[in-house]
């Protein structure tokens, strides 16, 4: 039962996350020039398991 709500909570996270990433990527198209919409789409395009992987890289102080 643990297990089930943690994946469920998880899920969720990942929802935001994506949620949050589209909401980035819609602004990207709002940028002045071609280059400025990629640099924004490419610093908006990582997945929540990648994400996920940094984010606990860093809190144990490992490098990426």
């Amino acid at each position: 039962m643990l297990t089930l709500i943690a994946a469920a909570g998880l899920s969720g996270c990942g929802l935001l996350y994506d949620i949050g990433q589209d909401k980035a990527l819609q602004n990207c198209e709002r940028a002045y020039s071609a280059a400025d919409r990629q640099a924004c789409r490419k610093a908006n395009s990582q997945s929540y398991e990648d994400y996920e992987k940094r984010r606990q890289a860093a809190k144990e102080g490992k490098a990426p």
